[in-house]
């Protein structure tokens, strides 16, 4: 299978007039395309190697339309850049590859508009660009925090962190490998009256929460006993430090965080910055709370 033999099965997912059929050197901005996004997906790096072609492609859609979420954007339109070693060339990995394409772009309402296909002479690479649209709603921005706000999470933390820890393992019939290969973008909360700063949880629950804080110039305060954990059980630090969940961190009014969804928890409060000080300061158990600190969250550099 040659490199436009793929590309001329991208087409089935494509919105043939923006992306004027694959055929040409670019694509047309779709009139809806408000916010854009971009993420990579780096082999060794985001993900191991020897995970399903349709995983994969899965989670590179499902990780930019989270991003799309975190900024109140329904996801429209999608720009795919692939570099592919030799070992997944073959017809069989392709295939596979387009079927996950195709199950995340029925998922999260997406269409393809083009993008780009190399060889690599290393590992796998893969990166897409995605478009939103607010749909008439104001977009969620991560410096709109303000001290007396909530902080707020969508949904249990940590299944990111255990699921790769299963797949490391080579235990990959869980339902944390399962999250982990194949996270599900909380597209559901779009427009939930009262947010008023977001981010989606990818480096972690504290590092993402610290961006937040940064860019409002505010600090955070977290009750550790009030964070909801994929597995109670667990190692708490592990899980409340841990990337690859995509749920959300936002902060309401202290009046409609009353009104939260049923899944969604209050953990702690926005409190003003302080020299010095932590943009994010932990209560509750003191060991676990240390060991949170010395952990911070994933960084890539």
């Amino acid at each position: 299978m040659s490199e436009f033999d793929f590309i001329c099965d991208l087409r089935l997912l494509t919105d043939l007039d923006p992306a004027l059929g694959l055929a040409d050197d670019a694509a047309l901005v779709p009139a809806q395309a408000e916010v854009v996004c971009t993420d990579t997906l780096v082999e060794g790096l985001h993900f191991i190697g020897d995970e399903p072609a349709a995983d994969l492609a899965f989670k590179l859609l499902a990780v930019n339309a989270s991003d799309l979420a975190a900024m109140n954007a329904r996801p429209t339109h999608a720009l795919l850049n692939l570099s592919l070693p030799g070992t997944r060339c073959d017809a069989a990995w392709r295939a596979g590859f387009i079927d996950g394409l195709g199950e995340a772009c029925a998922a999260f309402g997406l269409q393809l508009l083009g993008g780009d296909t190399t060889g690599s002479p290393a590992g796998l690479v893969l990166s897409a660009t995605l478009f939103g649209d607010l749909e008439g709603r104001a977009p969620w921005r991560r410096a709109g925090a303000e001290a007396g706000q909530r902080v707020c999470v969508s949904g249990p933390v940590g299944a990111g962190a255990l699921g790769l820890a299963d797949v490391q393992a080579g235990v990959t019939d869980t339902a944390f490998a399962a999250h982990y290969r194949r996270p599900t973008p909380r597209l559901d909360l779009l427009g939930l009256p009262g947010v008023t700063a977001c981010a989606d949880i990818s480096d972690g629950l504290i590092a993402d929460l610290a961006h937040i804080c940064r860019a409002s110039g505010v600090a955070a305060e977290v009750d550790l006993s009030a964070v909801p954990l994929a597995n109670p059980a667990g190692d708490a630090a592990a899980q409340i430090t841990g990337g690859d969940d995509y749920r959300l961190v936002f902060t309401m009014a202290e009046g409609t965080a009353a009104a939260l969804p049923a899944d969604c928890s209050a953990i702690g409060r926005i409190i003003p910055a302080a020299q010095g000080q932590p943009l994010v300061r932990l209560s509750g158990e003191p060991a676990i709370a240390a060991q949170i600190e010395a952990r911070a969250g994933y960084t890539h550099f």
